[in-house]
């Protein structure tokens, strides 16, 4: 039983005796003290209840032979086998059942006794953790066991290690966890356990273990041992003797346990036997050890306590000379138990003194001050013991004066003597100085004096200036004073004139000497000390002895201008009452005393009136206050009333000049507010002190006055100027300052009328609000308080504001007395929420003012931030405790006032309006609301239907829309999604209603659904973007009541649209599902509404195939009205079909394999069969006859056949599988049209017949391409052709009028751009949207020209392929033609000025569908078409050429991407390539070259500088600088890594033995800054911990750097970027980085010199490590492994062929060679550099019956190719 190497002895906190122990535990639980804690919830003779048991059983399995295993490792020397073997065992145990277990208690419980006596700590708290496991599974088996175990149980409960002791506890309590069990446990075990402790008390260091063990290891386990022993004798002696006297009345046991009797008495017998065995453990007092003789002390205080007997006159002698020896103990540690047994050892030691030994008073004189004198080295634990032993001697010593006296004379002398120089003198003096030397000079010579204090020693002056005592001292101190002289008044009463005349001496040196506010004090605690022990019980004779004494020096205390004086006089009319202390202080004055209790009475009223109330009443002093709680103290129950009305009277008969009729002066209005204050402090302590029972005083009727109330309506009515006393006044009157002083002094109709002129003031200051909805509130508010608004001055009405919110702000807690009193507390909370309204909306706004308005408003302002502090120091709690009428009345109001905020049109605020009333909405939810009745009441009133709203869902719906109506929508919005769509539709029902009608309600409330997607956009946010995302997900919710909900949104859109929707005459039939700009261009509010409704709930899966096919009938049911079409129905139809055809996509080829139609699937076909041939029954289009409702059939055919654009426009495809009825029907009807109009083109037509045509086209091409013949495909071409040279005609137009422009022009910024947006403006968009579909058919075309060239192989049908392909490459041309046409125009304009390129740049946005179907079309464009296309445009001779124009759309500030895709597609492909990057000088030998020789006879001089295009040189050499600094995803960044992608690739199309090619390398060594590899490394993420965690085995990168990574060798591996800039848009931060990435690889393959001089300057060798570790996984193998291949194309197959494969893993490559045989040339890439002098190759060749010689050769080969 130990601890580790460092413990201390013994815890500071381990208590040495039991009751400290008890005292210790319940003031400190988590403390070492819990070690003590004794078995039974006791711990000596305190009763504590025990702590929640942590440990819960846990299910067993079956048992085998592992747990002895266990049990026998347990009795190892080695600790963490102990503890290893206890763990083991803890597990096992909890897996075995009961049966198992208990055969192996007997083993355990022997192991169990040498565990506890165990030298780790560590080791005994894991035996007990074990043995809680073994007790939880065993259970009541453990019965027969538990006398064994029992006593090194106890045992265990005091051990010094508190974690240990903790563990023993917890244990226990498992099996026991009853207070009762346990102490019947240990009743039944008493026997045993003594025997334990008996034989723990006999064992010798030597004794305590048979194994080697270090001496001083032995010594501390003993001293452990002998001293947990005896805490545990001690604490059975407390528990077992006398229990039922001991414990506390609150426990249950009631009644005396079995076999308690034979335990206590088993008890006793072991105590004696080990008293005499032990002789009385004399020898374990004289212990080295602290914690062993601390331990005595405990032992022997249970002895004298328990079994006083045992100690006889045979041992007394030996014993009390033993204990009183123990005063000499140095050690603090003992000190707490060493005082629980010498104190009370002193009486006995006293009884035994020989009175012949003592001589007269001398003896107890040196005792007492002797005894004093020791106190100052107690500690704070031993201050009771102390002050109680102290106590108990002196009051013996003057009961037993007879034993050392003869004579009365003589023993009153005796007695007077030891009080006189030992209460008065010593411990009196000791507590009214508190150790200080000037008060000591006071209460010795009356006044403080330097010789006094020369005279006194230095020793004694530096221990007396040092003491200070602490309050509990001093509070024991006192106690003890008050019980010696009850004990003098019972023993002798006429002794306490002694003290007496010490008492008052000391308080007239006190009181007479100015500044002695600390002796004041302590006479003052004093006093109530003699309350708490004396008075309170019955006592009288303070009064006369203590108080009376004190009562001479009236004359000082009222001649004396001292608080802490009068403040004496207050504590002792507060203990002993107003007459007794008037009784007894003029009485003694006058010298008289009786009379009946009429004169009495009169004269005591006499002397309050003209002696108290005048004195206490003078102003202007420091201890005014004092005397105010003196008066209000003097306050007697049997004449409160007349007293109150006295002291009223005197305060307003002291009446000045000046004042007003009716009113008060600042001065009397400053007693009075003073006086009241305390009044009502006074009221609370009558009221606590007293209970339940009435005292005068206790209530506000009490302190009632009438002319109290006159003048406080008089001054609630007053002008200004009014001063801050009487708003102080005021307040004191009507009370409320804090939430527990809400009790005013006024009668409930002057409250009533003091509250309504404060709101008629806050009314009036509202009601000069410059804001039209802030004086709607203030007509609000004076009609329902029904109030007459004043008209004044402004500066008036914010100074009677102001004045009455002073008032407010002191009283507002007296708003709960009239709470429910009409609408005055609604109205005022209402005002003070509409000012601060109004202050922060004059807060946001930013307007100028003229000098006098300014300071109007600055005057307004200053009192809104005032207000707004009061505001936000009213209480939640307040505003929700109000009552429901209340609340009701307020909330009404508010969101009133809300609402007229809204709707109100000022233009001053209209920006800002949204936002503050959504703050102010919330306020009111979270402040004002109590539960979700009160939240749902709000919504209802906010969202109720007025004449402002709603707009559209109304009986009779006008176009004319309320002012404020986009912005109540605009708040409704940022309350869904604040506090949920749910509760806010829910505010539309009916409040209070149950979940079951709430549902039925939100049902109902569809109507604020429908219009909110009516009002369609709201500042901030749309209906698309907001709440149709809000409606969707809480549709999905389980728990919503959406079905209803959405079919009574949809009914109420779907019924108006059918009314209104013929408006919408501009909407167009989409060719895909309808996107969101498609949806704007829809005008008509229901009929966008309900596209956008439908749209979203298919889309997000909320309804199915079932529900459009419901409504594909109900829309079919309603577009026939008997045999007349609807034709509103029929112009809504084909929006709507195009939505509700969303559930059915899912397109197969045809000829492919169809799975079975659904049923709904089947319907919806047979509708389109149904429609088709009602299309084919009207005549073609070329034979346009108006009122034949032809555009509307054709319309809704066209949008039964969408496309899907899922992956852009380059994956466009028919949307849905029609049957095979269905495409012949559709082909019919496309071979019907171009039948009539032949292979001419249509461009002469109407542009509606045109525009329905090419749709119809455009259908049929995605539909039926199978069915087409070559006359159908020639029709659509030339068509298609027409329709796109037309917008390229108008393009070219555009760029000529742009080029011309800025040749001929010197104008500004300014008025270039609006020349340029003149000249761009499209007035017509018919060419442009027409040719969008002409582009659309001709992407389906190219797409199954594609797909018939792969598999179509008959030769009739490649013919006929051929013979189309002249017009296709004509159209590719003018396409080619549309891209340079607009880049060439924002090329010209870029040049000039930026801001005038972005114009034309933002020109293309607007129709960026048509530009991403061109840009399809280039990507899909021949190389021979785009040299033509190239060619054409240089012999148009413009100020820019091809090159700029696709240079401008790769740079543009307003990109489409795939645009910019095609702008890259064309530069990195020949033709433009070769004259894209450098400037033609530079390349046209090159390009020219033919041959070798050609390529040498042009080459130009290598030191010929090489000229960049400009759109390259600048971003090559200056942009890396800046884009370092710049965002991630910075457009300028992007376009640094599109320019270098362009010159890496230019670089490496260039012939490898070029001059050229060596030019531009060194071109970019000398110029092209390093700076953008850093760049790159900023995208890709080589932390040098994710690459050193790369295993060996496992050579794959994951996370962040696995797609930089891939790109990286992909780009090595193929040589291109076009890849990775393919995936580059939309611009995202994986995509960038994987271009990065990419660009790293491709130039590490074509500039390895110039990636190397880069990492050559890296100075982070971190940074280096990791960016070669990516290099030498990523990039060197696939860049070795492509020299070997180049190398084995170089070599005759008779030589011999390579196979190379990388070897990522070791990081080298293997080239297997193989003729006849076989060889292998091993590479490995020991640097991830491979130019020359930084790649080491080592070359292994393997014998296989081939010549080594060759094998070296072709080695030698290998390595010069790879170093050249």
């Amino acid at each position: 039983m130990g601890k580790q190497k460092g413990e201390g002895a013994r815890s500071k906190a381990r208590p040495s005796s039991s009751s400290l122990a008890a005292s210790l535990l319940s003031s400190a639980p988590s403390s070492a003290a819990a070690v003590s804690v004794g078995f039974g919830g006791f711990v000596g003779s305190s009763r504590l209840d025990p702590s929640p048991s942590t440990e819960d059983s846990l299910p067993f399995a079956d048992v085998d032979s592992e747990i002895a295993v266990h049990l026998k490792r347990l009795g190892r020397k080695d600790s963490t086998t102990k503890l290893k073997a206890l763990s083991a065992l803890s597990s096992l145990l909890q897996q075995r059942s009961s049966k198992e277990i208990v055969p192996i208690i007997p083993q355990w419980a022997f192991e169990y006794k040498k565990l506890l006596l165990d030298y780790n700590r560590d080791v005994r708290r894991a035996t007990h953790d074990t043995m809680t496991t073994l007790v939880t599974s065993v259970g009541r088996d453990l019965a027969p066991h538990l006398k064994t175990l029992m006593g090194p149980w106890w045992f265990a409960q005091f051990d010094p290690a508190y974690e240990v002791s903790r563990a023993a506890k917890r244990s226990l309590q498992a099996i026991f966890p009853a207070q009762e069990k346990r102490l019947d446990a240990l009743i039944l075990c008493t026997a045993e356990i003594f025997m334990y402790l008996e034989e723990n008390l006999k064992l010798t260091p030597q004794s305590l273990s048979d194994k080697a063990v270090a001496v001083d290891e032995l010594e501390e386990m003993y001293q452990q041992v002998i001293s947990s022993t005896l805490l545990a004798l001690a604490s059975l002696f407390d528990v077992l003797i006398f229990p039922q006297q001991e414990q506390p009345a609150s426990e249950n046991i009631t009644t005396e346990p079995k076999h308690a009797s034979k335990a206590r008495v088993a008890a006793i017998s072991f105590g004696e036997k080990l008293l005499a065995d032990h002789k009385h453990f004399l020898d374990f007092l004289k212990s080295k050890r602290p914690t062993i003789r601390s331990a005595t002390y405990t032992v022997l205080k249970s002895f004298m306590k328990n079994m006083p007997h045992a100690i006889t006159e045979g041992n007394i002698k030996s014993l009390a000379g033993a204990i009183l020896g123990a005063f000499s103990e140095k050690d603090p540690t003992c000190h707490a138990s060493m005082w629980d047994v010498s104190y009370p050892a002193l009486v006995l030691f006293l009884d035994n003194m020989p009175p012949k030994a003592v001589v007269g008073d001398k003896f107890f004189l040196e005792f007492f001050k002797s005894l004093w004198a020791g106190r100052k080295t107690s500690l704070s634990a031993d201050r009771l013991a102390f002050f109680q032993a102290f106590k108990e001697c002196f009051l013996w010593s003057l009961k037993n004066a007879s034993r050392y006296n003869d004579g009365e004379d003589s023993i009153s002398h005796f007695r007077a003597t030891l009080v006189d120089n030992i209460l008065a003198k010593l411990i009196w003096r000791d507590f009214l100085t508190t150790g200080s030397s000037k008060s000591y000079d006071i209460i010795s010579t009356g006044k403080e004096s330097e010789s006094s204090e020369k005279n006194i020693s230095h020793s004694k002056k530096v221990d007396m200036l040092s003491k200070k005592y602490p309050m509990p001292y001093l509070q024991a101190l006192g106690k003890c004073i008050v019980e010696i002289l009850l004990g003098i008044h019972i023993l002798d009463i006429n002794l306490l004139s002694v003290f007496t005349v010490e008492l008052e001496n000391n308080c007239m040196s006190v009181l007479q000497q100015a500044g002695n506010v600390e002796m004041v004090e302590q006479i003052i605690l004093f006093m109530l000390l003699l309350e708490q022990h004396a008075v309170m019980e019955g006592a009288t004779w303070p009064l006369v002895y203590i108080v009376g004494p004190m009562a001479k020096s009236f004359s000082i205390i009222r001649s004396s201008d001292s608080p802490d004086t009068v403040k004496l006089l207050s504590v002792a009319v507060s203990i002993f009452g107003p007459q007794k202390i008037v009784q007894e202080v003029f009485n003694q004055k006058r010298g008289h005393c009786g009379g009946d209790e009429s004169s009495k009475a009169e004269e005591f009223l006499q002397i309050f009136k003209n002696t108290f109330v005048p004195w206490c009443l003078q102003p202007n002093s420091c201890s005014t206050n004092a005397r105010f709680d003196l008066l209000l103290t003097l306050l007697d129950d049997e004449y409160f009333k007349e007293q109150w009305s006295i002291i009223v009277n005197y305060v307003i008969s002291q009446s000045y000049s000046g004042s007003p009729a009716g009113l008060i002066n600042s001065d009397q209005a400053t007693m009075l507010a003073t006086l009241l204050e305390k009044a009502r402090d006074e009221s609370m302590k009558r009221k606590a002190r007293d209970g339940s029972s009435y005292r005068p005083g206790t209530n506000p009727e009490d302190w009632y006055h009438e002319c109290l109330e006159s003048y406080a309506t008089a001054a609630s009515r007053s002008l200004p100027p009014y001063s801050a006393s009487h708003v102080q006044f005021m307040c004191s009157l009507l009370g409320g300052s804090s939430e527990g002083k809400s009790m005013p002094f006024l009668s409930r109709s002057a409250l009533i009328l003091i509250y309504e002129e404060i709101l008629r003031r806050l009314v009036s200051f509202i009601q000069g609000s410059s804001f039209p909805w802030a004086q709607d509130a203030a007509s609000m508010l004076s009609n329902d308080a029904e109030i007459c608004v004043e008209h004044d001055s402004s500066f008036n009405i914010v100074e009677k504001a102001k004045i009455s919110l002073d008032i407010l702000d002191g009283s507002f807690f007296c708003l709960n007395t009239l709470d429910g009193e009409g609408e005055i507390v609604s109205g005022i909370l209402s005002a003070i929420f509409v000012i601060e309204w109004e202050c922060n909306l004059s807060e946001a706004l930013d307007y100028s003012l003229d000098e006098k308005s300014m300071s109007r408003v600055k005057a307004r302002q200053s009192f809104g931030e005032y207000v707004r502090a009061f505001h936000n120091k009213i209480n939640v709690h307040f505003l929700k405790s109000l009552c429901i009428d209340t609340r009701r009345r307020l909330l009404n109001i508010l969101v009133q006032s809300v609402k007229s905020a809204i709707f109100v049109e000022d233009k001053h605020v209209n920006d800002k309006i949204t936002s503050l009333c959504f703050t102010w909405v919330l306020e009111i939810l979270e402040r004002v609301c109590v539960d979700e009745n009160d939240k749902q009441n709000l919504l209802h009133q906010l969202l109720s239907r007025d004449e402002r709203w709603p707009v559209f869902v109304v009986q009779n719906f006008s176009s004319t829309k309320a002012p404020g109506h986009q912005k109540f929508v605009a708040l409704i919005d940022k309350l869904i999604q604040k506090i949920g769509i749910d509760r806010v539709i829910a505010g539309c029902a009916m409040p209070n209603l149950s979940m079951f009608e709430r549902s039925q309600g939100i049902a109902s409330s569809a109507w604020l659904a429908a219009e909110i997607l009516c009002t369609w956009r709201w500042p901030g946010n749309s209906a698309m973007s907001s709440f149709l995302p809000s409606l969707s997900a809480y549709a999905k919710r389980s728990d919503s009541p959406q079905e209803s909900l959405l079919d009574n949104i949809l009914n109420i859109l779907l019924d108006r649209s059918l009314i209104y929707g013929g408006d919408s005459t501009k909407s167009s039939v989409s060719m895909w599902p309808v996107p969101a700009d498609e949806m704007e261009g829809i005008e008509e509010p229901f009929l966008r509404a309900l596209v956008s409704f439908l749209s979203t709930l298919f889309k997000e899966n909320i309804w199915g195939t079932k529900k459009a096919s419901y409504l594909i009938e109900l829309l079919v049911n309603k577009l026939f009205l008997g045999e007349e079409v609807n034709t509103i129905c029929l112009k809504i139809l084909p929006l709507l079909i195009s939505v509700l055809l969303e559930p059915f996509y899912g397109y197969v080829e045809p000829g492919k394999g169809v799975e079975p139609c659904s049923l709904e699937e089947r319907f919806v076909q047979n509708t389109m069969i149904d429609w088709l041939e009602r299309a084919l029954k009207l005549p073609p289009l070329v034979t346009w006859t108006a009122g034949q409702d032809m555009e509307g059939w054709l319309r809704l055919v066209i949008a039964c056949y969408p496309f899907s654009a899922m992956g852009g426009p380059q994956a466009l495809k028919p949307a849905r599988s029609i049957s095979p009825d269905e495409r012949k029907l559709l082909y019919k009807l496309f071979l019907k049209q171009r039948l009539v109009a032949g292979v001419s083109a249509m461009t002469n037509q109407l542009p509606v017949v045109q525009m329905l045509l090419s749709k119809l086209m455009a259908v049929s091409v995605g539909y039926c391409w199978n069915d087409f013949n070559e006359e159908d495909w020639e029709f659509l071409l030339s068509n298609l052709r027409c329709w796109i040279q037309s917008v390229v005609v108008m393009m070219e137009d555009v760029t000529e009028n742009v080029n011309g422009l800025v040749d001929n022009s010197s104008d500004s910024l300014d008025e270039m751009c609006k020349k340029i947006e003149k000249i761009i403006l499209i007035s017509d968009p018919f060419p442009i949207k027409i040719s969008e579909i002409a582009l659309l058919s001709f992407s389906l075309f190219l797409k199954h020209c594609k797909h018939q060239q792969t598999e179509d192989t008959d030769n009739s049908n490649t013919m006929k392929t051929e013979k189309l392909d002249s017009a296709k490459d004509r159209i590719v041309e003018g396409i080619l033609r549309l891209l340079f046409c607009t880049g060439i125009s924002e090329a010209i304009a870029n040049a000039y000025f930026k801001e005038a390129a972005s114009v034309i740049a933002s020109s293309r946005v607007t129709y960026a569908s048509f530009w991403e179907f061109v840009a399809c079309a280039v990507l899909d464009s021949s190389s021979q078409a785009r040299d033509r296309s190239v060619k054409s445009v240089a012999f148009w001779g413009l100020s820019k050429g091809s090159i700029s124009s696709l240079y401008a759309i790769l740079f543009t500030s307003k990109p489409i991407p795939l645009l910019q895709f095609a702008a890259y597609f064309v530069l990195s492909n020949e033709p433009v390539l070769s004259t894209a990057v450098v400037e033609d000088s530079a390349c046209n030998s090159v390009i020219n070259a033919t041959s070798d020789q050609d390529s040498n006879r042009f080459d130009t001089s290598i030191e010929e500088k090489v000229r960049l295009k400009e759109e390259i040189s600048y971003r090559v050499e200056r942009a890396p600088y800046e884009v370092l600094e710049m965002d991630l995803l910075a457009h300028q960044r992007v376009n640094l890594f599109l320019a270098w992608s362009l010159l890496i690739s230019h670089l490496w199309s260039l012939p490898s033995s070029s001059s050229d090619r060596e030019r531009l390398i060194q071109y970019i060594q000398d110029s092209a800054t390093p700076v953008i590899l850093d760049c790159l490394f900023q995208h890709i993420p080589v932390q040098i911990s994710s690459i050193q965690n790369l295993k060996k085995k496992d050579a794959e990168i994951s996370g962040a750097l696995s797609k930089p990574a891939s790109a990286a060798t992909k780009a090595t591996i193929t040589g291109s970027l076009l890849f990775s800039v393919e995936s580059l848009w939309p611009i995202e931060s994986e995509k960038i980085s994987s271009l990065a990435g990419a660009i790293y690889g491709f130039m590490l393959h074509v500039l390895p010199a110039y990636v190397r001089g880069w990492f050559n300057d890296l100075r982070d060798r971190n940074t280096s490590t990791a960016i070669e570790s990516f290099t030498r996984t990523c990039c060197s193998p696939p860049l070795i492994a492509n020299e070997l291949t180049q190398i084995n194309n170089q070599h005759s197959p008779q030589v011999g062929s390579f196979l190379p494969f990388v070897v990522l893993v070791t990081s080298r490559v293997v080239a297997c060679w193989s003729n006849s045989g076989s060889s292998r040339l091993d590479f490995g890439t020991d640097s991830c550099w491979t130019d020359s002098g930084t790649f080491s190759g080592m070359v292994s060749g393997t014998d296989c019956g081939t010549d080594s010689g060759t094998v070296s050769g072709i080695a030698g080969q290998i390595l010069g190719h790879i170093l050249v």
